[in-house]
Parts: C-alpha cells; structure tokens; sequence
C-alpha cells in the first residue's frame, strides 16, 4: 500500500493518528487530495478487521438499510480490533446519519470510525460533535513536481497538469495514468473561458446548459473557473467584478454539493 501525499503540515498529525485513532475519525478535504490513501493508511497502521462502506451500485448515496445492516453486524464481539470506514460520508442519508448516531454515541471499545469526506459540512452536526476532524490540506508545488517528473508526459501536459491540479496528488496521478481525463478538462477550460469572458452572453448560456444536466462534470467546470479567477487574482491583484463572480461560483458549488437543482445553481454564473 502506497503512502498518502500529504501537505508538510499534514504529515505530523497522520503520523500521531497511524499511533493512536480516536473512537471516530473524518478525514476531510477537498476533491484530488489523497483522502483516500491516507484512510486506507490509517486503517492498516496495525492489525486490525477492516470494514469499508461505499453508496450503493447505481446510487450515489448510502441508504439507511446499508448503515443498520453494519451495526446489526458489528454488535458481536471482535476478536481484534474493528475498523469501518465509510466512504463520501456525506452521502449518508439523513436517516442514514441518525442510525450511525447511534452507534458513534454507544462505541464499542474495539470499534473505530473513520469516515471520509469532502464536504463534512454536510453531516449533521451531532455527528460532527462525536467525531475529531484531520483537514487535509494542499501540497507544495515542489511536492506537484516531483510527482510531475516522474510521469514522462511532455512539457505543455506537464505545465497544464501543474495549473489544473495544483497541490492535489490525486488528481495529479489521475491526469497522468489517464491522458483522456486531461483532455476533457482542456475542453472544460474553453467553457470556464467563455463564462469568465462575459457571463451574460449567449455564449455563456450555451456552456452553462452543456453542463445542466451532469452534476459531476459541472462540478469541474466550477473547479476549472475557480482555479482561472484565483489565477487572476494573484497575477492582477483585486479585481471586484472577479471577486463578485469568484464568490457566485462558490456559492454554486456549495448549492451543487448540497445535492441542488444543477440547472438553476449554474444560472447564477450568468447573472
């Protein structure tokens, strides 16, 4: 198993939780960072029964029946210590939640929770009072080279990966295992352009509803003009029309990851 890349600031407090994990552990950030790794790794620090929780095939949410189903069969005694993870904890349905409520309020002494997620916002807040949070965090752009060098793509896909995916290993591997993904957010890039350009075109119209019906490739585009305005921001200094158009796409976002209508939350781009 490969260890997680971790931001410097990152990998004290990994390495005191590979000691020691609490009751319940989320392990937070944002999309591209390596979540993923780094719960696997504090999983597997010592020996231990390994349960892992992911939405159901063909759903992108966990049901209440899937977290019932796990307390039902962790209520036996263990023979060693007993990890669940649960995957895009976020997921849960709201009565999902309330059934692990349950369970985090009443721990068993040989049961750890760790949860992953990349918005812990939208957990209900008892679940969030009965967990410690570890926020992972960006790494440094030495770190994003050092993965770039070793990935043979030629210079302007290395330059375009080190732009899109800044500080997020993650999806730095995954733009360079699949060349095609990199691609695709190429043409994203045009879409974010155009919106950037002028909001209120027709132009713009048209790339908000290429995007209206796909809550995951919108949620990219949001990325890729996140990235673009910000870039703007350090190279040009304060701008108030991008600030404004800044703070509508995280609005966005925010209403896209809370499940909202996609169509309507992208029409706030154009205002």
């Amino acid at each position: 198993m490969s260890a997680p890349l971790l931001a410097r600031q990152d990998e004290i407090v990994f390495h005191q939780y590979r000691e020691h994990l609490p009751q319940a552990l989320i392990v937070a950030g944002e999309d591209g960072l390596d979540r993923e790794a780094t719960v696997d790794n504090l999983a597997h620090a010592q020996p231990s029964e390994v349960i892992t929780i992911v939405p159901e095939k063909d759903k992108k949410h966990i049901s209440v029946e899937q977290i019932r189903a796990l307390i039902s069969s962790i209520r036996t005694h263990a023979l060693r210590r007993r990890i669940i993870i649960i995957r895009l904890a976020e997921h849960m349905t709201e009565v999902a939640q309330n059934a692990l409520l349950k369970a985090l309020e009443e721990p068993s002494h040989d049961t750890i929770f760790l949860l992953e997620s990349e918005e812990p916002s939208l957990l209900l807040p008892t679940i969030l009072s009965r967990c410690q949070i570890f926020t992972l965090h960006r790494t440094s752009a030495l770190q994003d080279n050092t993965l770039l060098k070793q990935s043979g793509l030629d210079q302007t896909s290395v330059q375009q990966i080190r732009f899109l995916a800044a500080g997020r290993p993650a999806l730095i591997r995954e733009f360079i295992k699949t060349p095609k993904k990199l691609s695709e957010r190429r043409d994203i890039i045009k879409h974010a352009k155009t919106l950037l350009g002028n909001a209120s075109s027709y132009e713009a119209l048209a790339a908000v509803y290429t995007y209206s019906t796909n809550r995951d490739q919108a949620l990219k585009l949001i990325d890729v003009i996140v990235t673009l305005i910000r870039f703007q921001l350090t190279s040009h200094g304060p701008q108030p029309a991008l600030t404004s158009l800044l703070e509508r796409t995280e609005r966005t976002e925010a209403a896209l990851r809370a499940n909202g209508n996609v169509k309507l939350a992208l029409l706030q781009l154009t205002i």
